[in-house]
């Protein structure tokens, strides 16, 4: 997949998860960087440990419960890729520090598909988390009828999306089953469906990626004609710029980009993965791995 195109969602600029930048990735496959979902960008990574994933970030919570993404399609959204370094925004939708009856929200500023900046817009509506919302002038421009402290995601072409909570950084902000994921530098700290990147267990038009914190998430796939195996998906596209199936990073044998489209395959079954590459752990060293991912490799060189 290639950045989340327009449209499916606003488009999240970097994804990075908060809160403890505990580095599960390994590197050979490298970190995850941003997912582009939407309008997002991509998601903010610390190293992990030596392997092949090296997503490694900091789970964050969402303040205002988990966000079903389940009803969202993939219209109008944005890419999601990892934060380069800060901007400068008016507010911080963590806090949510608007004056009364403003809410602070993510938008691109600069007419692009990808949520790069904060800002205060008034608060237009009551739509909380899983609710259907509509957006104005796009899916990335930041004005909807969600309650404050949420934004409305995942838009299709008629500006219709599903609201999503922002969150602080701590998984225990958002619902059980929805991770706290912190993406284009901050900007977009929201509550996504928890996945299987093994199962691909995401609604139609979402892909499982993972996140900088080792866990994987829902997002839309904005892989377009793209995103299979080999394919670039270099940072500015975003980590849901692949097909689902797919990890965005490095260490594939036919890679020749700096970030390329790289299958999954499961460590308890034979390899699927076409020589030279090997099915390695996603986490470098599998009882590094959380439990309900220990299974989790790619195809790279070993």
């Amino acid at each position: 997949m290639r950045r989340v195109s327009p449209h499916v969602l606003a488009f999240l600029s970097t994804l990075a998860l908060a809160c403890g930048d505990t580095s599960t990735g390994t590197s050979g496959a490298g970190g995850s960087g941003g997912t582009s979902a939407g309008s997002a960008g991509s998601a903010s990574s610390t190293s992990g440990t030596s392997g092949t994933s090296g997503t490694s970030g900091t789970s964050g919570t969402s303040t205002s419960g988990g966000t079903s993404t389940s009803g969202g399609s993939t219209g109008g959204g944005g890419f999601v890729m990892k934060p380069d370094g800060g901007g400068t925004n008016e507010c911080d939708p963590k806090a949510q520090d608007c004056t009364q009856g403003d809410k602070c929200t993510a938008w691109a500023n600069d007419g692009g598909n990808v949520w790069n900046e904060n800002k205060c817009v008034e608060v237009m509506g009551e739509g909380v988390a899983g609710d259907t919302c509509m957006v104005e002038g796009g899916g990335v421009s930041g004005v909807d009828n969600c309650a404050k402290g949420y934004i409305c995601m995942y838009a299709n072409q008629d500006n219709v999306g599903v609201c999503v909570a922002f969150c602080t950084g701590n998984d225990a902000d958002c619902d059980p089953g929805f991770i706290c994921a912190i993406y284009n530098d901050g900007v977009l700290p929201i509550c996504l469906d928890e996945c299987n990147p093994l199962l691909q267990d995401c609604p139609d038009g979402q892909a499982c990626i993972d996140t900088p914190n080792g866990n994987f998430i829902c997002f839309t796939d904005a892989s377009g004609d793209a995103g299979q195996a080999g394919d670039p998906c270099p940072p500015q596209d975003g980590e849901n710029s692949c097909d689902p199936g797919m990890w965005c990073g490095v260490g594939y044998s036919d890679c020749n980009s700096a970030k390329c489209c790289t299958p999954y395959c499961d460590l308890t079954e034979p390899s699927p993965c076409t020589a030279p590459n090997e099915c390695v752990s996603f986490y470098g060293d599998p009882n590094a791995a959380p439990l309900q991912y220990k299974d989790v490799g790619v195809c790279v060189l070993p």
